[in-house]
């Protein structure tokens, strides 16, 4: 009986895994730039911090509201980056200060202090199908 409960137990989880999806609706601030959207799925602060072991989308940007979905993810929180890629360099522009020069944006609509916002301000929950909205700044 109980290797019944904890086979059970793994079944239920894998079920929850493959049927966890987030889409993230990314609102243009430059709905006419062109270029591309890259946005980063983070599932814990180290790889929010590091850009490493997040899960990434590159998408086009045409039209004023882009739709990213991420699916086969596991329930728990996402922190969220977004910049839009508008000269296809494959890196945020910023100016002499380190300020973005290309629109970017993170989950929550979550803004730093003096620099990008902390994995916590960004995290979504993602369970079941979830959406989070992202509003490009600059």
């Amino acid at each position: 009986m109980r290797a019944l409960l904890v086979a059970s137990a793994l079944l239920l989880g894998t079920m929850a895994f493959a049927q966890s999806e987030l889409t993230v609706e990314v609102v243009l601030s430059k709905p006419n730039a062109g270029g591309v959207l890259r946005v980063a799925l983070c599932r814990s602060a180290i790889a929010y911090e590091e850009e490493q072991g997040c899960i990434s989308r590159t998408v086009e940007a045409k039209g004023a509201v882009v739709m990213v979905r991420f699916d086969g993810l596991a329930p728990g929180s996402y922190g969220i980056k977004v910049y839009h890629d508008i000269n296809g360099n494959e890196k945020v522009d910023t100016n002499w200060m380190g300020i973005p020069k290309e629109p970017y944006g993170f989950g929550n609509d979550a803004m730093g202090t003096f620099g990008p916002p902390s994995y916590e301000q960004a995290a979504v929950k993602v369970e079941g199908k979830s959406t989070a909205r992202v509003k490009l700044k600059g």
